[in-house]
């Protein structure tokens, strides 16, 4: 059939309405599975090409490792243990990153005292293939070594607060007397002694103070080989001389009739000044033991009775005549 004939003007006629709808509905749903499957192909490229592999930056915080220091050697710089590090590549191998898996090892080997400068390199980084280092904050690391030394320092005590009164410092105990520090060689010979954290005296009395303390807190990369120490801390007051005059001199321990020449005698005495003040003799105090004297006569020095705290200076006269006599005392006298 010829093309006019099949398709001539009488044939060739505007579609109706209906006709057009019919028409684009069979067209959209013939083979709906297939095309809906197509689309979602169609996406996933675009999304490929144009979204994961499209270049993304991420910052990472990478750590930095320091290997193999010799032991004689301490790092005395600013801390540094990560570097900024900002990556860039396609945002798929971006996510897969992660920083705990990564860290720029410096090999310390050959440092000397010293400043000892260390260049990061990108490449050493354990990076997916196709990211790459953007930035690198710092770039270089410059560290300061000391050399590493060990020195016994003595342990000073440390007071806060004045003792009360008159009350004086004479003696004072720490164990350890010493302590061995350890750092910088610089800062070791530096040190004159480690004072113990204060101790308060401002209430304190006369007799002995026992504390166990700290010691003060090490400075930045040094360590002490103890961190306390105990203290004995005695205080008394200061000395004071008195003289007590015309002190009657008893006998002591005899049976016999005895008599002293001179009766009386002048008794110096040193202390506390407080008991030296305060101290008063009744009759008796001053005496001669005469418990292994025989009949006879004899040049002896009185003895006192006094408290501990207080000692004799001198007796005048330095010694006396005592008689032991033959007669038998009686119950009552000499």
């Amino acid at each position: 059939m010829a093309w006019r004939e099949q398709f001539g003007p009488a044939r060739l006629r505007r579609p109706t309405l209906r006709q057009t709808g019919t028409y684009l509905r069979t067209s959209v749903t013939h083979n709906a599975g297939l095309k809906l499957l197509s689309i979602a192909a169609a996406f996933a490229v675009w999304f490929f090409v144009n979204v994961s592999e499209r270049d993304a930056e991420k910052s990472l915080q990478i750590a930095v490792e320091k290997l193999n220091r010799p032991a004689n050697l301490i790092d005395v710089s600013p801390r540094v243990d990560f570097v900024s590090v900002r990556v860039i590549g396609p945002r798929v191998l971006l996510n897969g990153i992660t920083q705990e898996n990564l860290a720029f090892t410096l090999d310390l080997k050959d440092v000397r005292p010293g400043p000892a400068s260390f260049k990061l390199q990108a490449e050493s980084l354990d990076l997916p293939r196709g990211v790459k280092v953007s930035m690198l904050t710092p770039s270089e690391i410059t560290f300061e070594f000391a050399r590493l030394v060990r020195r016994s320092v003595p342990v000073r005590v440390a007071y806060s607060g004045k003792p009360p009164g008159e009350l004086r410092i004479v003696e004072t105990r720490v164990t350890p007397e010493s302590v061995e520090v350890t750092g910088p060689e610089a800062h070791v010979e530096r040190m004159k002694n480690v004072e113990t954290q204060p101790i308060d005296l401002s209430k304190a009395t006369a007799g002995v103070i026992e504390r166990n303390v700290d010691l003060e807190q090490p400075r930045e990369y040094m360590t002490f080989s103890a961190s306390a120490a105990h203290v004995e801390i005695q205080l008394e007051e200061p000395e004071a001389t008195r003289v007590l005059k015309n002190l009657p001199i008893v006998v002591r321990n005899t049976d016999y009739r005895t008599s002293v020449t001179p009766e009386k005698a002048h008794l110096t005495v040193r202390g506390p000044r407080s008991a030296v003040q305060s101290l008063e003799l009744i009759q008796g105090t001053v005496y001669i033991d005469a418990s292994e004297r025989a009949p006879g006569q004899y040049d002896v020095t009185p003895a006192a009775d006094l408290p501990a705290v207080i000692e004799v200076v001198r007796w005048e006269p330095a010694t006396v005549q005592l008689h032991v006599r033959r007669e038998k005392r009686k119950s009552d006298g000499n």
